[in-house]
């Protein structure tokens, strides 16, 4: 398995990070990003360029640095083609990548930041020194493999999101900061998020910073379109 899969999973698990943009018509979104994750005390820098095709629910990463990769999310599939190597990837889901770590970007587009449409439900809001905590349970199909996700408010932006494990242990907290007004909403331009482990010790830690946001652009960016080359081989694999 490739080494930046798991930082697709926890870098697409940042995009759930805002209902920004909903009260505008959005069609297409662009972001730079810088990324820096700290795990087993090593440290890696990635940077490259968010896209975002909300007609098609499709997300485009290419990363720049350290080496290039062009990543495609759709659906159940999340595709990855090296072009230096000329070597792919495509991995496929038993069902939507699930919660906590993925319902894509599609969150930032939806009320409810999307938990409602994969099947959560709203169990209860609590207010603490003016933060407003709105508890989601999973669908009860998937109460074996999920658990709760805990989201923050505060002035209409999204600060924090706490994800546990059916057993009530936390897995992952992401916190929301440096928001940026486009339109009438915020978007977050940085995300710092930790994953933990079964003794809640940290096994990654993470942060994200976006800037350049480009929402709607008059030209197609062809990079949207983005398929394989056919004469690449694509090694496929199921998990």
């Amino acid at each position: 398995m490739p080494k930046n899969l798991s930082f697709v999973i926890t870098f697409l698990f940042t995009l759930l990070f805002t209902n920004a943009l909903q009260a505008v018509p959005l069609k297409t979104l662009s972001l730079n990003f810088t990324r820096e994750l700290t795990e087993n005390d090593k440290t890696e820098h990635i940077t490259g360029i968010l896209h975002y095709d909300a007609k098609a629910t499709r997300v485009v990463v290419e990363v720049t640095q350290p080496l290039k990769q062009i990543m495609v999310v759709k659906d159940k599939v999340l595709e990855i083609y090296y072009p230096v190597e000329k070597q792919a990837f495509r991995f496929i889901s038993e069902g939507r990548i699930p919660l906590p770590f993925v319902e894509s970007i599609v969150q930032s587009t939806q009320a409810e930041h999307g938990l409602t449409a994969v099947g959560y439900s709203l169990e209860k809001h609590d207010v603490v020194d003016g933060v407003l905590y709105s508890y989601w349970s999973p669908p009860k199909e998937a109460k074996d493999k999920l658990g709760t996700i805990i989201l923050g408010m505060q002035d209409d932006r999204l600060i924090s999101a706490e994800v546990k494990n059916p057993k009530g242990h936390i897995i992952a907290r992401s916190h929301y900061q440096n928001h940026s007004r486009i339109g009438v909403n915020y978007v977050p331009m940085m995300v710092t998020s930790s994953t933990y482990g079964e003794k809640s010790e940290v096994l990654q830690y993470e942060q994200v910073i976006y800037s350049n946001p480009q929402v709607n652009a008059d030209s197609q960016n062809p990079i949207l379109n983005f398929t394989i080359p056919e004469s690449v081989e694509v090694k496929e694999i199921k998990w």
